[in-house]
């Protein structure tokens, strides 16, 4: 049995664990903080991402805690006028599977769940990776506690903040866009009905917009309100937000987004500095690789970042299903050569690595490009590049990571 350490236990991790844990490897996710839940609000789960979560045996939990988005419309900062209607998504009768709105902390559970159910013991909590070690014959973690853990082969899935993407590659920093986002939850009982007609809205205004959907049903109504800002300040990328700070940025909009802005809990409100990074040329080190934002973090003006790490766990899982039984049905005395497995774990990494590069950098262009039309000074021509946008970003919803000829 080939053995796999994960580092990072977010959807990413959690994802590739689930994925190898169901290619019968033997794996082991190593997670810095104490306690395990994600962070955030909602998440959009495109046809591209539920076909890779399908791929994982999640279809019916996506089901269960997703929400379909309904019919809403593009609306003018100032007047709220409506200047888009928006129909009610098709995507499952277009690409065969539909659009979902997740809390994420809701998708990070079910991943979990799975993971737990295959191997209760495989998550290391409060386990931080001080160094990745990548050879030409197996890969290890170095904790900053000084244990040091060795495994087969190893992939990093550890955010942009990447401690395996620094140790393979050697240092260098994510790039601040210039834009801000807070995001909040606001329980959808606090809500007049009147502020959520229609349930799905943008608003959008000179280099900024305000977006909101409801959430588990309507329980929560999620938003996030983005902005131009020529510097982040803060110590994290994610820090709690103060409301006046998020109101004085939107004061010129119309009454109903400042009254919806001003339900949100101080305890539900955080502020997300948005990053990306350069593409790499590889992402693979000998028996190490990398794996969602550590190798390829981009902003989310495609809503695409957590969608690219579920189709990269999902196709790493099928590459290495499909080696798991090249070996079954190979001859014992070549199963039982140290080099043969060493030689065949390296191409899968390198058939990973060739399988997702294009794609994802694609991805990341797509969404740098679309940054600076989003936030035009004119909604009339914010509401011109979301149209075209979202006309590219549907060029991305046919592909089935569980399907990938490439794999």
């Amino acid at each position: 049995m080939t053995s796999a350490i994960v580092v990072g236990a977010g959807i990413g991790g959690l994802a590739t664990a689930l994925g190898l844990l169901r290619a019968g490897q033997q794996v082991r996710v190593f997670e810095q903080v104490a306690a395990l839940g994600e962070v955030g609000a909602g998440l959009s789960i495109t046809p591209n991402a539920g076909k890779a979560l399908r791929y994982l045996g999640l279809e019916a939990e996506l089901e269960r805690i997703g929400s379909r988005p309904p019919a809403g419309c593009i609306r003018h900062f100032k007047t709220g006028t409506v200047l888009v209607q928006l129909p009610q998504d098709q995507s499952r009768e277009r690409y065969g599977m539909p659009l979902y709105h997740v809390h994420r902390a809701d998708l990070h559970a079910c991943l979990l769940a799975a993971v737990q159910a295959l191997d209760p013991h495989c998550i290391t909590t409060t386990a931080a990776v001080r160094h990745v070690h990548s050879t030409a014959s197996s890969a290890s973690v170095e904790l900053q506690d000084g244990r040091r853990h060795e495994a087969d082969w190893l992939v990093g899935a550890d955010g942009i903040h990447s401690v395996t993407r620094s140790s393979l590659f050697g240092p260098d920093r994510p790039n601040f866009t210039g834009y801000v986002a807070w995001r909040g939850l606001i329980l959808g009982d606090l809500v007049p009905r009147e502020l959520l007609e229609p349930p799905l809205c943008m608003t959008v205004g000179p280099r900024r917009l305000l977006m909101r959907y409801p959430l588990r049903g309507g329980a929560l109504i999620n938003f996030v309100a983005i902005a131009r800002r020529s510097t982040w300040m803060e110590e994290g990328w994610s820090v709690r937000a103060g409301l006046d700070e998020l109101l004085t940025e939107f004061a010129d909009f119309e009454s109903h987004s400042l009254e919806l802005l001003r339900l949100t809990p101080a305890n539900r409100l955080f502020k997300w500095g948005l990053f990306d990074r350069d593409p790499l040329p590889t992402w693979t080190l000998a028996r190490a690789t990398l794996l969602g934002d550590a190798a390829h973090a981009m902003p989310p003006f495609t809503g695409q970042g957590a969608v690219m790490a579920l189709e990269d766990a999902a196709v790493l899982g099928r590459i290495m299903s499909a080696l798991k039984d090249n070996q079954s049905s190979t001859d014992s005395h070549i199963i039982n050569s140290d080099d043969n497995n060493h030689n065949e774990l390296g191409g899968a990494l390198r058939r990973y690595e060739l399988a997702r590069h294009a794609r994802v950098t694609a991805a990341l262009a797509m969404s740098r490009a679309r940054s600076e039309l989003y936030f035009a000074d004119n909604p009339q021509q914010q509401v011109q590049a979301l149209g075209a946008g979202m006309a590219e970003l549907r060029t991305l919803y046919d592909y089935d990571a569980g399907r990938d000829e490439a794999a």
